[in-house]
């Protein structure tokens, strides 16, 4: 899993810098900051709250182990990663769709690839916040549980 995290982490920071160069880019040539600039450059922007929340968390690997104290993310980073791996999958769909009005094979093909791995990336980034959110879920409930105990027994509990 942490090397599906880290992974993750890398596609993220290329895509991040991908993006604001086609924003920058397509600024320098228009002049302007319109549609299509704004639109790569909330793109680069939700990319790279994508990178703090994966590095945020890369500490919580592996999942299986309890007994480690885990930072609390805020739950704005936690919408902002889920609907980067949402842009990412419906972004992926969309190129689908594209596909029949390109002109040659080559540009469909590259459509169709370009389409396959943004769909992987975002369902692999989706799948991933699942996995994060039940072991977070799992791990609060048994600090929970152990906090009770302690204070039954009476012995003073730890952060």
């Amino acid at each position: 899993m942490r090397a599906v995290k880290i992974g993750l982490l890398i596609f993220t920071i290329l895509i991040t810098i991908l993006l604001f160069l086609m924003s920058l880019i397509i600024f320098l040539e228009e002049k302007n900051f319109g549609k299509s600039v704004s639109t790569f450059f909330f793109l680069g922007c939700a990319s790279a709250f994508s990178i703090y929340f994966h590095l945020k968390t890369l500490s919580y690997y592996p999942l299986f182990i309890f007994g480690k104290t885990i930072e609390e993310i805020s739950k704005k980073y936690w919408a902002l990663h889920i609907a980067f791996g949402l842009i990412n999958l419906l972004l992926g769909i969309g190129l689908l769709f594209l596909i029949p009005l390109s002109n040659t094979i080559m540009i469909g093909t590259i459509l169709k690839l370009l389409s396959i791995s943004l769909c992987v990336f975002g369902l692999t980034t989706l799948w991933e916040v699942y996995q994060l959110n039940q072991f977070v879920s799992i791990y609060k409930r048994r600090k929970a549980q152990q906090k009770s105990i302690e204070e039954i027994q009476g012995t003073p509990h730890s952060k």
